[in-house]
């Protein structure tokens, strides 16, 4: 308790914070990259999908193809809300948790509107993911300004 003290005092997160933020700038950081350049190469992607190249190798890409491009985009942009977030949670700032868990939670959402929704799938293991790590954060908050 003593040493979780004294990095709280020299503004130094506990390491525990440190490895979740950096497994979040992770993921969010691809994940926004990754779905905005999808957003962007909608129609090529697509076609290499339709093309069948991703069967010849045993995955079956086929739902992707079903999803409007604007899902891609939107989720961009909430990843780097989240990535945002989590910047701000490094540096001991209460704001990044609550720009991370509404970006989460809008995540669910969107998700939810345009995959789930029209598959009739509950997003279960994404609810639980993302549960789980704003719970993390959570126990981080009242070290965080």
């Amino acid at each position: 308790m003593a040493e979780e003290q004294l990095e709280i005092t020299n503004n130094i997160p506990p390491k525990a914070l440190i490895i979740l933020c950096w497994l979040s700038l992770a993921g969010s950081g691809l994940g926004a990259i990754s779905n905005i350049l999808f957003y962007l190469f909608h129609s090529e992607v697509i076609a290499v999908i339709e093309s069948g190249v991703y069967k010849d190798l045993g995955f079956d890409m086929g739902m992707i193809s079903t999803v409007s491009k604007s899902y891609f985009l939107f989720t961009g942009l909430l990843q780097i809300v989240a990535f945002t977030g989590v910047r701000q949670m490094m540096r001991l700032n209460k704001t990044g948790f609550h720009m991370y868990a509404i970006a989460q939670f809008l995540m669910l959402i969107i998700s939810t509107i345009y995959i789930y929704r029209p598959s009739g799938v509950f997003p279960m293991f994404d609810l639980m993911f993302s549960g789980l790590f704003v719970l993390l954060y959570l126990r981080f908050k009242n070290l965080m300004k």
